[in-house]
């Protein structure tokens, strides 16, 4: 009887830990990294400097067909990308460091800044003096494949 129990008991504990673990619904699951992702940005930024000689450096940490999120570094004080609007997604921009192009001007920012862009409205960023521009980006919907989102301004 002991053994019956205990095996009943050992049974349970063990069909009982997978309730305890992190529940999913793995048929809902369609992005890249397939769980969650937590990021300490000091961490990462000091983690992934610049090379001598490059000018920008940026990485996709996550991507869905819902959204899409990078970060980025940047040293020279051109803009990143130059102003443009996108024609299918809008884009929010958390600024870790560095100065930003909003709504015709270009205004500095702190970290911490959060700057949301609606498709269709022009932005920019770049670095201000010696200072390197940190920033995360976030895109929904993510941008097409064919790259045609991007419209240039000053072209």
């Amino acid at each position: 009887m002991r053994t019956i129990l205990a095996v009943g008991l050992i049974s349970l504990f063990l069909i009982g830990g997978q309730a305890w673990a992190a529940p999913k619904a793995q048929y809902l699951i369609d992005s890249k990294p397939d769980q969650g992702v937590l990021i300490h940005l000091d961490e990462w930024f000091s983690t992934h400097p610049l090379k001598e000689g490059q000018a920008s450096f940026g990485e996709q940490v996550f991507s869905s067909p819902r959204g899409t999120v990078s970060l980025f570094t940047k040293k020279d004080t051109l803009p990143v990308i130059g102003r443009h609007i996108h024609l299918t997604t809008d884009e929010i921009i958390f600024v870790y460091k560095g100065e930003i192009y909003i709504n015709g001007e270009w205004m500095p920012v702190k970290a911490g800044d959060l700057h949301v862009c609606p498709r269709g409205v022009a932005h920019s960023s770049r670095t201000v003096g010696d200072s390197e521009l940190c920033f995360i980006s976030v895109f929904m919907p993510p941008q097409p494949n064919t790259g045609h989102d991007r419209v240039m301004i000053d072209e």
